[in-house]
């Protein structure tokens, strides 16, 4: 690796990305100038349930390996890098609220005619999916949030720093790899557990031109969120959590568990803010335990 590349001084475009991080089970969806990554993986049956899955702050579609790999023989799994972020790069018209990722999610799901989905998120994946099933109800069959986004928090420390008028724009001149690391060294409980292939992904991704500034804008979004379409969830819901999660703290999953009805709670005692990066084995296994009650 360059130094130039390790210090995160260059910007990468989608066609150099797309040759590291694609599949054959990759495609790209065309909607409001946006080109949205997405994966088709696992079950060929037509009446396999199908999951949708939505990573969070800074993350790509790659966070959902583990449970992909473990999921793909029962389900059909459309996995996405979300609007703003990994190979999907910046969102084109500049509306980055949530109510306009909705739309986009949205608009894929009739572009791939499913009438009906499970949503599993992440973060702010988690907020999206939350919000799509409060906005779409007769689309959504059941809900896994994974430490989400919804209630008024406290910022982590870098997020603070990227909305600090002048420091926030550094983001946009460099990501180093060392940075990298120590963020990713906030989002697990355990450090141990960040495998080292993980470090050079997260970079790339924050290195995708328009990407800084779509994520600037986001953090934005995050710090003005209100919860209360929370309640207006109707979905079986499953929530899991991180007991060491340091960037949502643990005490939003009772919010939750309050607020949706009939909802069920885990929490993971060691596990940070990525149960599903962390501690795959045992977060799909719980995941998949409630759906096979819930469909």
């Amino acid at each position: 690796m360059s130094l130039m590349r390790y210090l995160g001084l260059t910007k990468l475009s989608t066609a150099e990305l797309a040759e590291i991080y694609t599949s054959d089970n990759s495609r790209f969806f065309h909607y409001r100038g946006d080109n949205i990554h997405y994966r088709v993986e696992g079950s060929q049956d037509e009446n396999a349930p199908v999951l949708i899955m939505l990573h969070g702050i800074m993350a790509s579609l790659q966070t959902w390996d583990g449970w992909v790999e473990h999921l793909k023989g029962k389900y059909r799994i459309v996995r996405l890098d979300v609007p703003g972020f990994g190979l999907s790069g910046a969102i084109s018209d500049g509306d980055t609220s949530i109510e306009g990722i909705v739309d986009r999610i949205n608009a894929l799901l009739e572009h791939l005619k499913l009438e009906k989905a499970v949503l599993v998120g992440n973060s702010l994946g988690g907020y999206i999916s939350w919000s799509f099933a409060a906005e779409h109800p007769e689309k959504v069959q059941a809900l896994v949030l994974l430490d989400a986004a919804g209630y008024p928090m406290q910022l982590p420390l870098i997020m603070k720093l990227f909305t600090t008028p002048y420091l926030r724009h550094l983001v946009r001149v460099a990501t180093p790899q060392f940075v990298v690391r120590y963020i990713l060294g906030e989002v697990y409980g355990d450090k141990r557990r960040i495998a080292e292939e993980k470090i050079p992904c997260y970079q790339d991704m924050m290195l995708h031109k328009g990407n800084p500034l779509s994520l600037l804008k986001i953090f934005e979004e995050l710090d003005n969120m209100t919860p209360e379409r929370v309640s207006d969830v109707t979905a079986p819901t499953l929530i899991q959590w991180g007991e060491k999660d340091i960037w949502i703290t643990p005490k939003n999953a009772p919010l939750f568990h309050r607020d949706i009805k009939g909802s069920e709670l885990i929490t993971y005692p060691g596990v940070g803010h990525v149960p599903m990066e962390e501690i795959p084995e045992q977060s799909v296994k719980d995941a998949e335990e409630f759906l096979s009650r819930v469909l």
